[in-house]
């Protein structure tokens, strides 16, 4: 599910503010799962500036599911979401198209002791399908693993089939506008550049020197989309409207601190919704 910082593409307008995070969730063989096999060694600590970020969708997690729960954790990437549930008691199957993440992912599952609660497999988000298991509690996916897909339709199908009604869907996506992004290009006076920002529905992110096409939405847009017919919509909030991102560091800490305090509890707000760099949906599946 996991985030990495990358480096736009320049004919896409490099954003001079605010690092590239995105998932995993990528056809084996492909330039994405390569880009993400070259950066497993080092993913963890690439990800750290948004160890904020991820601190609000594990409080999230803990509010949704219980001991003994079974969640799908969907492009889990080095298994960071997938540990942090399982130390909860929640039974996990992460799955990922990168084998360099899931070696990794194998190796904290063995350092911590957690192979009776976490199982690893490489396994692509478009070969869903494939899972005969029982179904899940829940299903999560996270920095944005899902915006590698062209279309969500096939996920949306696939975790309807493979949720229990009740269960629940926790799902954290690029946004289309950002409003740092959108800030930065002011700031830098480059007025076309800023005219795009929300405007365009795929961007190109470099992940391992790899260029890798990233679909974006708005939440409530991706709601009526693919997820309405199955789902129920239970909340929906953006993350990173208002606390920077980490490579901004003109802003005094103290500040910082008090605009994430403010990110994480107004993110609900429409305007802050729609100008995160990040949305978060949370889905319960409906009875069959």
């Amino acid at each position: 599910m996991h985030a990495v910082a990358g480096t736009k593409d320049a004919r896409l307008s490099a954003c001079p503010v605010e690092p590239c995070t995105f998932g995993t969730g990528s056809r084996s063989g492909t330039p994405a799962s390569v880009g993400y096999d070259a950066i497993a060694a080092g993913y963890d600590e690439q990800v750290r500036g948004d160890t904020w970020m991820r601190q609000a969708l594990h409080a999230h997690y803990r509010r949704v599911f219980r001991r003994g729960d079974r969640v799908l954790d969907v492009g889990c990437g080095t298994g960071i979401d997938a540990i942090a549930l399982a130390r909860l008691g929640v039974r996990v199957l992460g799955v990922d198209g990168s084998a360099g993440m899931i070696e990794r992912l194998t190796d904290k599952i063995a350092a911590e002791g957690l192979a009776n609660l976490v199982e690893a497999r490489v396994l692509n988000i478009q070969d869903l399908g494939s899972l005969r298991e029982a179904q899940f509690d829940g299903v999560i996916s996270a920095f944005a693993s899902l915006s590698s897909l062209p279309t969500l339709a096939g996920f949306a199908g696939d975790a309807a089939r493979l949720v229990r009604p009740g269960g629940r869907l926790v799902l954290h996506l690029l946004n289309r506008f950002s409003g740092w992004e959108w800030l930065g290009y002011v700031a830098h006076r480059r007025w076309r550049a800023a005219r795009q920002v929300g405007r365009q529905t795929t961007r190109i992110f470099v992940i391992g020197g790899q260029p890798v096409p990233h679909w974006l939405y708005f939440a409530d847009d991706a709601y009526r989309r693919y997820f309405s017919p199955a789902f129920t919509l239970r909340g929906t909030y953006g993350l990173g409207a208002l606390r920077p991102p980490h490579t901004v560091r003109r802003i005094p800490a103290p500040c910082v601190k008090a605009l994430e305090w403010l990110d994480v509890r107004l993110g609900g707000l429409p305007l802050l919704r729609n100008a995160g760099r990040f949305f978060v949906l949370d889905l319960e599946r409906r009875p069959t």
